[in-house]
Formats: structure tokens, sequence, C-alpha cells
């Protein structure tokens, strides 16, 4: 079986997933840092981050191109090798304007490696949608050990900056070991650019999927800072209690992953979709309404913990069947990551004009396309396709 085949060559992937996840646990907790050495507002913090996920977006889409025409191995260890250099440069850089350059850099060069991992797990495992929910749960991990690290590394004084300057290290043994590595879909295919990967996405109806795709990264990104941000900045809770609760976020995502990602996979991609993004939007309302930030940090782990079964479900419904599904998760990739790009400018804005309890509110409504996007898109296939 895919599965089975691709278990011992996803060995360096899963590495990757860990290391990428390290990165956005300790973002995560970090955040608030980022902004205050940004020296800018919220508004203006939303929109820096939202130049570096539109970098990541095109990094995204140019990169899962060459993966269909070089295979995912060398383009992986070309990615890696990227985003080592700009860690680097990040956690060197100052404050105030270079920060924020060597920012846009790390968040493109991190959108390349975090597409070609996709691609080759998605390659592996997408006939088995529940594996590939566990799979995903590697990410998870990372991002805990990530967020607990950095949490722990700010209460005694030290710096974020350490954490960007590990990955970058990691970063760049991970790219010597994936010279040599066989992944899935790493032999050289078809030249397909990124129209060609677009063209396919609207052809086989996948256009919705990938509107869910762009909001569910929205939500997920947004839990992930402006939920942290909230808790240590406008409830007073603390470096400890914000890294605590996105690490209790990141557990019960990948124990939800491990667990019920099998169950999620067996009923369906669509139905683990629905009842994840629906357990996220009630989360998220928990979080902006509660009356303490105890209550409000448990509202952040169901968030986090719904939201983690969107991605990998959404990337296995619209790479089901394929050997090579580079071009199309890289079309669905590249207009999901939209949300990225939008999503910061978007909840930062709400949050400059009514503050963050109404950007919060704003990503639990957004959570609700989520639920219904996939079945609707379910359903237009079977339409089309009875047999």
């Amino acid at each position: 079986m895919a599965a089975d085949r691709g278990a011992k060559p996803l060995r360096p992937v899963a590495i990757s997933f860990v290391v990428f996840g390290f990165f956005w646990g300790s973002w995560a907790v970090a955040a608030a840092d980022v902004e205050k050495a940004l020296h800018v507002s919220h508004g203006a913090f939303g929109l820096v981050l939202s130049v570096a996920m539109a970098g990541a977006a095109a990094a995204n889409a140019v990169t899962a191109s060459l993966a269909e025409r070089w295979g995912t191995a060398p383009v992986m260890s070309w990615s890696l090798l990227g985003w080592a250099a700009l860690l680097a440069g990040g956690a060197a850089a100052g404050r105030g304007p270079l920060l924020g350059v060597a920012l846009v850099g790390m968040f493109a060069t991190g959108g390349a490696v975090d597409v070609v991992m996709n691609i080759a797990a998605t390659a592996a495992l997408a006939d088995r949608p529940g594996r590939l929910v566990r799979f995903h749960a590697l990410f998870n991990s990372g991002a805990a050990a990530g967020a607990l690290a950095t949490g722990l590394a700010l209460r005694s004084g030290g710096s974020w900056r350490a954490a960007w300057a590990v990955v970058a290290v990691a970063a760049l043994g991970l790219a010597i070991l994936h010279r040599r590595a066989t992944l899935p879909a790493g032999e050289a295919g078809e030249r397909h650019s990124l129209v060609h990967a677009l063209h396919m996405v609207r052809v086989e109806g996948l256009l919705l999927l990938s509107a869910a795709f762009a909001v569910g990264a929205m939500v997920e990104a947004g839990i992930e800072t402006w939920g942290v941000l909230f808790l240590r900045e406008r409830l007073a809770s603390g470096v400890l209690l914000g890294a605590g609760a996105a690490v209790a976020g990141y557990v019960i995502a990948s124990m939800a992953r491990v667990f019920l990602g099998p169950v999620a996979g067996a009923a369906g991609a669509p139905v683990g979709v629905g009842i994840g993004a629906a357990l996220s939007a009630v989360g998220l309302a928990v979080l902006a309404l509660a009356p303490s930030a105890a209550v409000a940090a448990v509202g952040l782990v169901a968030a986090a913990g719904g939201v983690s079964m969107c991605w990998p479900l959404l990337l296995a419904q619209a790479g089901a069947g394929r050997d090579r599904p580079a071009a199309v998760v890289g079309g669905v990739s590249a207009i999901g990551y939209l949300g990225f790009v939008v999503g910061p400018a978007v909840v930062g804005s709400v949050a400059q004009l009514a503050g963050l309890r109404a950007g919060l509110l704003a990503l639990a409504g957004a959570a609700l396309f989520v639920v219904a996007a996939p079945t609707r898109v379910e359903a237009r296939r079977r339409a089309r396709s009875p047999a």
C-alpha cells in the first residue's frame, strides 16, 4: 500500500515536520516580543505578517512547480538551506526595519519548506487520510516543544532569538540529509507552471476546497499568533500561562491527530474537517468572551485542537488517488496561503479598531465557513462521477 511503501522514505520528512513545528511553536509564544522589537502597533504588525505570508505564498507556488519538475528531495534540500540562512539572519538582526525584512524572508522560505513537506507526505499517505492526519501530529509535537522551550527561555530572562538560531542549525543539517534522501514523488516529473496547477484546481472543482483551506489557514495562524498574544497582553496572564496554553494547545492538537485522526479518516475528510472546525469556532468564542485567563486558556486549547484536524484532511481530500500530487497540492496550497496573507492584516485591523476580542470572534465566524465547504465539494464531486 502507498502508506507502507512510503513509511521509510518519509523519515527525513518526519524530522522536518518536527523542526518546522518547533519554529512555529516558538513563534506563537514570542509574537508579542517580536511585535515590541519591531516598534509597531497591532495593525502594523498584522501588515508586516501579511507581507511575510505573501512572500510565503509566492514561494509556496513556485516551489511546488519545481518539486514536480525536479522531484521533492533536491527541492527540499535547497529550500531548507535557504530557510536556515534566513533564520540565522533573523536571529542576528537588531530591532526595527531590519528585523521586519528578516521576518519576511524567514516566512517566505518557510513556505517553500512547508509545501514540499506536504507534497511528499500527501504522495505517500493521501489514500489513507487517517495516517496523514497522524503524520501531521509530528508538527504539533515539535510546536509544543518550541513553545515550551521559548516560554521557559523568556521566563528566565533569555531571548526568543535563541530558538531561531537552534532551528537554523537543525534546518542546515536537514538540508544536507535531504541531498541523499529518497522521498515519495522524489523522481523528476513533468514541467508544470503555477498556471497549470491553478487550472487543475479549477477544472477538478477544488476552488471551494481551496477557499476552505485558506480560511482554515487564517484561523490556525490566528490562534497561534493572536490567541497567545491576547492571553499575554489583554488578560495579563504573563508569559508562563500564555506559553502554557500554547503548549497545551499543541499537545491537544497532537493527541487529536494521533488518536482521532484515524477515526476522522474513516468517517471521511469532509466530516472530520466539519467537526474540527466547529470545535475551533467554539474554542475561539470561549477564548474571546471568557471572564478569566484560565477559562480563556481552555478555549485556546480547544480551538487549537479542533483546527488541527482541518489542514491534513483537506490535503487528503484534494490529493486522493494521485501518485504525484504536486500540481494539485501546490495549487490548493497557493490559494490556501492567501489565508495566511489576508488573515494577519484582517485580525490586526479589527483588533486595532475594536480590540483583540473582536478579532478573535471574527476568526470564530471564519471557522464556521470551513465546517460546510468540504461537504459541498464532495457532493459536487460525486454528482460529476456517480460511479
